[in-house]
């Protein structure tokens, strides 16, 4: 099951205790549907449950007779989808009175009804059963909501900002979309809406994220050391053996011999490694100090090489 269809689960099963609370989650559910008029009042959605409960929640409020339709359909990909309609037109009418619309002219949001918070929270989750989608928070932080009226958007996204919960909106393929993609918003429009173990479950994920990303860091870290300490080590062993090659052991000062037959030997070992692998150890830096040296007398021997290959060109025979 899709994170998205798991928060709707948990939302439709929300327990209300008072009946104004519960009138609000239907207010939601109704006027964010897909046709909410006298017209035409109709749900679709693609969960079977969200389009029994908009039925329900008919009955139970209204007390309309059996003239709520719930049909399935099949999309060009053979997915299955769900339409609720209320047929009647006085049922429409008596639907519309019952939440303080008047059918002409039809108010965008008629919310003077809702007094508490826990209310407007079920308005919020009625709304999200009705248009709402959530994408998975592993996959990317975003949680929307898609009306096909510009009003009813701006409506909404200034309806939740008096609770500080701050939406954006653009247009999609003819609708109008109010989102959210901060995750500490996400987390508190979910506790707004009564799902806040979903929430948790964002900020577990958030966690998580946050302990791999720093994870991966270290490791890139540590890669990084790994081959820079490679590369010098390669370019330190090529340096000694050119000096053992042309000059021998001995031609080094008795403190850098053993440095450099380990290096020589260990070219994987990092400098503390060297240091304490030394019959007398050293510290990191001392390490360092003693292959410096080498180095440098590797530079003196390629100099005094550089200087008898240019005498040779010119002819000049040496001493």
């Amino acid at each position: 099951m899709s994170f998205s269809n798991e928060l709707k689960r948990q939302l439709l099963h929300l327990q209300y205790d008072e009946v104004e609370v519960l009138r609000a989650r239907t207010h939601g559910l109704l006027r964010f549907s897909k046709a909410f008029g006298p017209q035409k009042m109709l749900l679709q959605t693609e969960n079977k449950d969200v389009a029994e409960l908009y039925a329900d929640s008919i009955f139970g409020l209204i007390g309309l007779e059996a003239t709520i339709s719930v049909n399935e359909y099949k999309n060009q990909n053979g997915k299955s989808f769900f339409c609720a309609t209320v047929d009647d037109q006085n049922d429409r009418e008596k639907i519309l009175r019952f939440f303080g619309y008047d059918p002409v002219p039809m108010p965008v949001l008629h919310l003077e009804q809702m007094q508490s918070e826990e209310e407007w929270g079920a308005f919020v989750a009625g709304a999200f059963l009705a248009c709402g989608s959530m994408v998975d928070p592993g996959k990317s932080y975003h949680l929307e909501f898609v009306m096909q009226d510009q009003q009813l958007c701006q409506g909404f996204i200034q309806m939740l900002s008096t609770f500080r919960i701050f939406l954006r909106s653009f247009l999609r393929r003819g609708n109008f979309v109010a989102y959210l993609k901060d995750s500490g918003e996400i987390e508190d429009l979910l506790g707004f809406m009564g799902a806040g173990n979903m929430g948790f479950e964002v900020m577990n994920v958030k966690i998580y994220k946050s302990i791999r990303n720093q994870v991966n860091r270290v490791q890139n870290c540590e890669i990084a050391n790994m081959e820079k300490t490679i590369n010098a080590s390669a370019v330190q062993v090529q340096e000694i053996e050119t000096i053992l090659s042309e000059k021998g052991l001995s031609f080094l000062p008795e403190d850098l011999r053993e440095i450099a037959e380990l290096r020589v030997e260990n070219p994987e070992m990092s400098l503390r490694e060297l240091g304490e692998a030394l019959s007398e150890p050293l510290t990191r830096s001392g390490v360092n100090h003693r292959l410096k040296r080498l180095s440098k007398i590797y530079a003196q021997l390629s100099r005094t090489q550089e200087t008898k290959g240019k005498s040779l060109a010119k002819g000049e025979t040496p001493l």
